[in-house]
């Protein structure tokens, strides 16, 4: 702050050496000259010594030093904003881009890191744009030192931050999409309401992998070792309505989220600061679900979300933590195109399905429609489809542009002299369970049961997530998804204890087919398992690397039912050339008897043609009884036979959830 020019630094300091030199002591003149010069210095001090107080008092010194005995460095707030988590020897931010650190050691100490962000938002050659690169670091220093340092803040802002005004936010769960394994556990993003009354205009925020092209087996390996790099980005929320709703037939679930209107300012402060780092990506836990809980914990520090989860972040556990921690206000269902077209189907008697067939097909054209033996509403409710279903082709790419907007426009000219419908068909789509409502991802299992006449105790445990049976997951197709399924077993007759599987992964969608749709189904998995050998009186362990692919079709009363080809090859060193490689099929229906109870029959054909010749032969039925939420009664009966050995056992298991 510059002094007033009449304020010559001499007066500031002292009296002038020739002042001293033409009035000395005892003078009357020194007497009048004092009377009349101390009122102007005790006004000048009045006003002047404040504007030197704040000048003094905004140093970054000062600043750091009031930083240190208020221990900053420690608080909640600071920890938040740099990512950082407890390590066995202090913390480390979950952020690997430096950038995103002001201090050369900021990822593993909060102190140096604060000291060095006050010293460039405040040092005297503060970098030009640190303010607005790190607005939710400055919003909380104002909040803490600013108090104590207000001209340190003053005239310090970021128009293009403060301009974006957000009225409210939800939490966005996709569920399950099956046919892509980065994201058959589902997926969360947020979505910030602005000036817009749309809500598809609004912003959507998401965390994902930047996977640079990277496809199948690489895919994978690349995403549980964390060598993709994640960042964070911000899009229209309808274009993530397109890619989930419409391409990837995924229904999307919108959790309304209780901030305040100051909490979802510091959420967008914070996203601001993370435009453009990167977080190396694991699929596991440090995934898109994880990430975005430093978000809400931005927003309101209060509530614990990250530190729920150590190992694993399955997207729906961050649904339900959000919940746990009370901010969720309110839910809201969009069901997947797909979703609307199956019901629409599912309403529709034959004619009415073949005369939509035909309008596809060309066989039909849109002008005979208002012509036919159709009722009015079931004239409507035919366009509609046509109409829905040349939209949904043409997302997925199976129909060419040109002929797409020509036999859409034929089926809207008719549709519109129909008028507007007495019933919407979508207002009766039957809004499934909420997700977050389902049973807990792991699951504990406790069994016991005969095999060929010898009894075993049967302890499980599996990491993530559904089976075949499971009642609360993915409903409408057929689903499984196992991480980690560990099978132990002991035979007191004999007084043997043996691992009896152990399935890294285990996945099976079947999705079925209709006079629409026509996804494959498809099967994978790895681990290791028990089969009976020939010159063995034991069962051997061996490992498998099984994958198939089909289809599934579901009737009533017959359930869903699945044909698959699949191809499996076996490793044991007791095996005839330690190895076994051959395919063949698989078979099996699954019945929703009641809500609470499943029912899987499977039949299973393999033969072995390199390696340990032999056939393998399984069947059985797996019965899945919901007793609450948590507890689940499983009964199992199975027979595979190798030649000369067959195999026969049945078994009862209690499942909790945790």
């Amino acid at each position: 702050m510059r002094f007033p020019k009449f304020l010559t630094p001499s007066s500031r300091f002292g009296t002038p050496p020739y002042a001293r030199k033409r009035y000395g002591a005892g003078s009357s003149d020194t007497v009048s000259l004092f009377w009349r010069i101390f009122p102007v210095v005790l006004v000048l001090a009045f006003f002047l010594s404040p504007l030197a107080q704040a000048k003094n008092l905004c140093s970054v010194d000062r600043l750091i030093s009031t930083a240190r005995e208020k221990r900053l460095h420690e608080d909640r707030y600071w920890h938040i904003l740099l990512h950082y988590e407890k390590t066995l020897f202090g913390v480390e931010s979950q952020v690997d881009d430096p950038r995103f650190f002001v201090a050369e050691n900021g990822k593993t100490e909060p102190q140096a890191e604060l000291e060095a962000t006050i010293r460039l938002l405040f040092g005297p050659e503060a970098e030009e744009g640190a303010v607005c690169r790190f607005y939710g670091r400055f919003g909380w220093l104002e909040e803490e030192l600013g108090g104590a340092y207000p001209n340190c803040f003053a005239e310090k802002t970021c128009p293009d931050i403060d301009q974006i005004d957000p009225k409210a936010a939800s939490l966005i769960f996709p569920t399950y999409y099956m046919n892509n394994p980065a994201s058959m556990f589902g997926h969360t993003l947020l979505n910030i309401d602005t000036a817009y009354t749309n809500k598809r205009l609004s912003n959507a925020v998401n965390f994902a992998a930047y996977t640079e092209g990277n496809d199948g087996l690489m895919l994978a390996v690349n995403g549980l070792t964390g060598m993709f790099k994640g960042y964070y980005s911000v899009t229209p929320y309808y274009k993530k309505i397109q890619e989930y709703s419409d391409i990837n037939q995924r229904d999307i679930w919108e959790y309304k989220l209780n901030l305040t209107r100051e909490e979802l300012r510091r959420m967008v402060r914070h996203i601001r600061e993370l435009d453009q780092i990167y977080t190396d990506y694991y699929f596991f836990d440090e995934n898109c679900s994880y990430s975005l809980l430093y978000l809400l914990e931005a927003a309101r520090p209060t509530v614990r979300l990250t530190s729920q989860f150590h190992f694993a972040a399955i997207p729906i556990d961050t649904v339900k933590a959000v919940r746990k921690e009370g901010l969720i206000s309110g839910v809201e269902y969009r069901p997947a195109k797909a979703t609307r077209i199956s019901h629409l189907i599912d309403i529709m008697d034959e004619i009415q399905v073949e005369t939509v067939m035909g309008l596809i097909d060309g066989k039909v054209t849109p002008e005979s429609i208002p012509e036919s033996g159709l009722e009015r509403e079931e004239k409507i409710r035919v366009l509609d489809l046509a109409g829905e279903l040349l939209q949904y082709r043409f997302i997925k790419r199976n129909l060419d542009k040109a002929d797409y907007r020509e036999q859409l426009l034929g089926i809207l000219r008719v549709r519109s002299r129909l008028g507007r419908s007495e019933n919407n068909p979508e207002d009766s789509i039957p809004v499934p369970p909420y997700p977050e409502q389902g049973h807990e991802s792991r699951r504990f299992g406790l069994g016991a049961g005969v095999k060929e006449g010898d009894v075993f105790w049967e302890l499980r445990l599996r990491a993530a997530l559904t089976d075949l049976t499971d009642m609360d997951y993915i409903s409408h197709q057929g689903a499984q998804i196992e991480f980690g399924d560990l099978r132990g077993r002991f035979y007191p007759e004999k007084d043997r204890l043996a691992l009896e599987q152990f399935d890294i992964i285990d996945i099976v969608s079947l999705s079925p087919v209709d006079a629409f749709f026509s996804s494959l189904s498809w099967m994978v998995n790895t681990g290791w398992h028990r089969k009976p050998l020939k010159d063995e009186t034991d069962e051997t362990l061996y490992y498998r690397l099984n994958g198939g692919a089909g289809y599934s079709i579901r009737r009533p009363y017959l359930g869903l039912g699945y044909v698959l080809a699949e191809a499996e090859g076996d490793i044991s060193g007791k095996m005839d050339a330690d190895y076994a490689i051959g395919g063949g099929g698989s078979i099996g229906t699954i019945i929703d008897v009641t809500p609470s109870w499943k029912l899987h029959l499977y039949g299973r054909a393999l033969r072995f043609a390199l390696g340990d010749t032999h056939t393998h032969y399984t069947a059985g039925a797996v019965s899945n009884f919901r007793i609450s939420t948590n507890n689940h009664l499983m009964l199992e009966a199975g027979w595979e036979e190798i030649d000369p050995y067959d195999v026969f056992e049945i078994q009862a298991t209690w499942h909790y959830f945790f």
